[in-house]
């Protein structure tokens, strides 16, 4: 499982952060630590006392292997993803990276809590596909953005909501799902609300309420 990209991203995150604040990081950054939790996902975390923010990145392994045939339902998937996820407002985000979220260290249980509600039972359906199938159309059109051969018109009016749940069942299998969470948060601490994030059973929408709250 190739998980480098995911630490390094996190971690780069977390030291900028440090050194824009002014703190030493030899003695703030600990060294990683990783394990798997029951449901197979890899958790990796990087404790730093002196960042200002928690910053986690869920990682589906599975996207990093290009398939020619699949290219088309990753790129509408991404911009789909993203576009439900920014339209949250609880601070998440997607990219070819995986799922990102910064968020201050006591707001971190409930978004990190968010992130797991919407990943668990994602709401994918026809008018949201067809927003993220027109914004991939534009970039096309406009020429702004590196698409594989494969990913053009005609493919992507070919794509179906199916094409898209069938491809998010494939990628996140827990066990092709890597979890890195750097900043300042002990790895104990971390992984208890990683832990509580996964079992927990409440509602995207419930958990976001609680989380805009706390933010204002």
């Amino acid at each position: 499982m190739n998980t480098l990209k995911t630490i390094t991203t996190v971690i780069a995150l977390v030291m900028v952060f440090g050194i824009s604040s002014g703190y030493a990081q030899n003695t703030a950054m600990k060294n990683p630590v990783s394990s798997t939790l029951k449901n197979g996902t890899t958790l990796i975390i990087a404790e730093n006392q002196n960042a200002s923010k928690v910053f986690a990145n869920l990682s589906f392994e599975a996207t990093n292997q290009y398939s020619a045939e699949k290219a088309t339902v990753q790129e509408v998937f991404n911009t789909l993803l993203n576009e439900q996820l920014t339209a949250l407002g609880a601070g998440l985000s997607y990219s070819y990276k995986g799922i990102n979220l910064a968020t201050h260290s006591e707001d971190f249980e409930t978004a990190l809590q968010t992130m797991y509600a919407y990943i668990n039972a994602p709401s994918f359906n026809q008018e949201d596909l067809v927003k993220a199938k027109a914004t991939v159309l534009a970039h096309i059109k406009a020429q702004d953005k590196y698409f594989p051969e494969a990913v053009n018109e005609n493919s992507i009016a070919k794509l179906t909501l199916a094409d898209v749940n069938a491809y998010y069942a494939e990628i996140s299998n827990p066990a092709q799902i890597v979890l890195t969470i750097a900043g300042n948060v002990t790895p104990a601490v971390a992984k208890s609300f990683a832990k509580k994030a996964i079992d927990q059973q409440k509602p995207a929408l419930d958990l976001i309420k609680t989380y805009l709250v706390s933010n204002n």
